[in-house]
């Protein structure tokens, strides 16, 4: 058994049902029994039984809950000792410009844990959760902030605003009927499809306002300039300056509800080390935007 483990059998203890732990985890429901099954036969006994309002912890499963609990508090106080020549462990949503600096973070001799997950955010959130890395790394709408907040307080996470408010573009080619426009509002783009790769969170006002049957997810940067140069298709992207592309046409989106923010989330009780510390303000001062 590994120290989230632990952790996951706390929560369902907690909740009273493997349904309620495995939406706070993010974590499927089959996935959470699957891992519930495998602990129990690691430890040979049984620590939950079924019931038809949940699930109910037998005579051991009390005394392994009450140890693990304690197992995790010690392990926090190891993390403590140690944290200060601890890799950086990070999950993120793929952005180019944070893997560029991360790569540059690396290069000036600090270290970066294998442990360097690009993901999609509900991945991003349950590798925090479920201690698999300590920090994770997303980018959130204006419009969607609170909510997202709301979110992850549930989680027992907190976030910390790594960039905020900044600028989004329509990106379209030199072709496309909105390529004359100086500044645009999103309702002016929700007749053309959108393409993207960047995957967009369920909740997000997003994938409320466009139509998901035009909308095109493709798997990375190349790809989307492929559909954004043969079709009618528009992106929105942040922009750096070594991010350009001369081919295609960037239009500032004028609503102040989608400019974007990129957040850090830790687990509420986590204390930054030095060295985390030091990369947050590392990419403050390395990533710039236009």
């Amino acid at each position: 058994m590994e120290i989230h483990h632990f952790k996951q059998l706390i929560t369902i203890s907690q909740c009273g049902s493997i349904n309620s732990a495995s939406q706070r985890l993010y974590i499927s429901q089959p996935s959470l029994n699957n891992i519930v099954k495998r602990c129990e036969q690691e430890l040979g006994f049984i620590v939950f039984i079924r019931t038809p309002k949940g699930v109910k912890l037998t005579e051991k499963g009390e005394k392994f809950i009450e140890i693990a609990q304690n197992i995790i508090e010690e392990y926090k106080k190891i993390e403590a000792l140690s944290s200060t020549n601890k890799a950086v462990s990070i999950s993120f949503i793929f952005l180019s410009y944070i893997l560029e600096a991360l790569l540059k973070f690396q290069d000036q001799g600090f270290l970066l844990s294998d442990m360097l997950r690009r993901t999609v955010p509900f991945e991003t959130i349950n590798d925090v959760i479920c201690q698999k890395v300590r920090i994770g790394m997303m980018p959130v709408y204006q419009a969607d902030l609170n909510g997202f907040a709301e979110e992850i307080k549930q989680y027992n996470l907190q976030y910390l605003m790594l960039f905020e408010a900044i600028q989004i573009y329509a990106i379209v080619s030199k072709t496309h009927p909105l390529a004359d426009k100086k500044s645009i509002s999103i309702s002016e783009t929700l007749e053309y499809p959108l393409t993207y790769y960047t995957a967009v969170p369920e909740k997000s006002v997003l994938r409320t306002i466009y139509d998901s049957k035009r909308s095109l997810k493709v798997q990375n940067r190349d790809e989307l300039f492929l559909v954004l140069k043969n079709n009618k298709h528009f992106s929105l992207l942040t922009l750096t300056p070594n991010s350009k592309n001369p081919e295609f046409y960037y239009i500032p989106i004028i609503d102040n509800e989608f400019k974007m923010n990129i957040c850090a989330i830790f687990l509420s009780d986590t204390t930054l080390t030095k060295q985390e510390i030091e990369l947050i303000e590392f990419l403050k001062n390395t990533i710039h935007f236009i």
